[in-house]
């Protein structure tokens, strides 16, 4: 008992917090550095929460010194002034809005962190994070339909949209959108510092090229026309295109696809639920595109199509995007249809066509494992 009493509860609260928040420094170095596990994520989440009970003991334990460091004015023994609390408000305000508003160097830092965590390839069987995301209005009458994506060994940062379309090719509904493509909202673009260099394998994946050296970041142009981006799903968009009636491929202002249907990437599996707005009969294709940026390769390197602006311009489109399809009966509930991979879109999306040639693409194969689509009841 006399060895408890001597324990002295201040001692181990700091001391839990100091141990504590060197578990957090650890695991979130890991997640922003590489692709991690659910083992990382959980003893990032439990050991984040006991820092947080332990740092409420730890302000009980020092509340008089805390107060203290909060009072503004001039300090009684040196006369200083004391600005301790509008400093540390002002800098906690700016590191929150610059993050919030993605100005740089914040977004440098974000962008980053993926490029780190896309340099490494996930080893087969390496167990995977699984997040489940709901985009089910309740405004919705006709069928579930929900989409299983295990994702692939390169599944990094990419750019995809789901959607459903009838036997005819009638664009009838997105089921999900990535919200960059969704609102054309790209807000940042690199330039080559030296524009002889020449890209023949995936930029992030090969270890040989050194972004900070060989990419200048640039700014985007004013206008969200001026943006565009139709080299990344160019299926996707140009059937979007004609089911709203738009002159325009940009999903902007009044044919800007609806946040119920869009939303952040998701960089990991996911399962994905979903209903159809209005009831549909019969069979339907689930489609889906994606692409991702800086996977050059032998065939589609970065200096292919010379005079192709938009293939050579600076949205390093490289391997075009890929599209998923599945023919879903919407009478046989509950039934379970596997993707299947259909084709390719134009390598700087000049028109929205499915290209039927995969023998020049290699790592945009290994995007994705494996993608399910089910269908539930109304």
């Amino acid at each position: 008992m006399k060895f408890i009493q001597n324990i002295k509860s201040r001692s181990v609260v700091s001391l839990f917090v100091l141990l504590t928040f060197s578990t957090i420094a650890v695991t979130s170095i890991l997640m922003f550095s590489q692709q991690y596990d659910s083992s990382i994520a959980l003893v990032h989440t439990v050991v984040g929460f006991a820092l947080i009970l332990m740092v409420l003991f730890h302000i009980k334990n020092n509340f008089a010194p805390l107060k203290n460091h909060t009072k503004l004015g001039f300090k009684q023994k040196d006369k200083t002034l004391n600005l301790a609390l509008p400093i540390t408000l002002v800098i906690t305000c700016l590191l929150v809005v610059m993050s919030f508003y993605k100005v740089q160097p914040m977004l440098f830092l974000y962008e980053w962190g993926n490029t780190l965590r896309a340099d490494t390839k996930l080893e087969v069987g390496e167990e995977l994070t699984y997040k489940v995301v709901d985009k089910t209005l309740d405004t919705a009458t006709g069928r579930k339909i929900s989409i299983d994506l295990r994702q692939g060994p390169y599944f990094a940062w990419p750019q995809y949209a789901i959607w459903v379309e009838d036997m005819n090719g009638n664009f009838i509904q997105p089921l999900f959108v990535t919200s960059k493509l969704a609102n054309n909202n790209f807000v940042n673009k690199v330039d080559k510092v030296d524009k002889d260099v020449v890209f023949t394998s995936h930029v992030i994946l090969s270890g040989d090229v050194d972004l900070q050296s060989t990419f200048a970041s640039g700014v985007f142009p004013e206008s969200k026309a001026d943006r565009a981006r139709p080299e990344s799903l160019p299926v996707f968009l140009h059937k979007y295109q004609q089911a709203s009636g738009s002159e325009s491929i940009v999903p902007d202002g009044d044919n800007a696809i609806a946040d119920a249907y869009s939303g952040a990437t998701i960089t990991q599996s996911f399962l994905m639920k979903s209903k159809l707005q209005n009831k549909v009969d019969g069979k339907v294709r689930v489609r889906l595109e994606i692409n991702n940026s800086f996977d050059f390769n032998e065939y589609y390197s970065s200096d292919r199509f010379p005079y192709d602006t938009t293939y050579s311009g600076n949205g390093y489109s490289a391997q075009p995007s890929l599209i998923y399809e599945a023919i879903v009966n919407l009478d046989d509930v509950n039934s379970i249809i596997p993707m299947q991979l259909i084709g390719r879109g134009h390598h700087s999306g000049k028109d929205g066509d499915v290209y039927q040639d995969l023998e020049n693409m290699t790592t945009a194969l290994e995007l994705i494992d494996r993608i399910i689509v089910e269908v539930g009841d109304s």
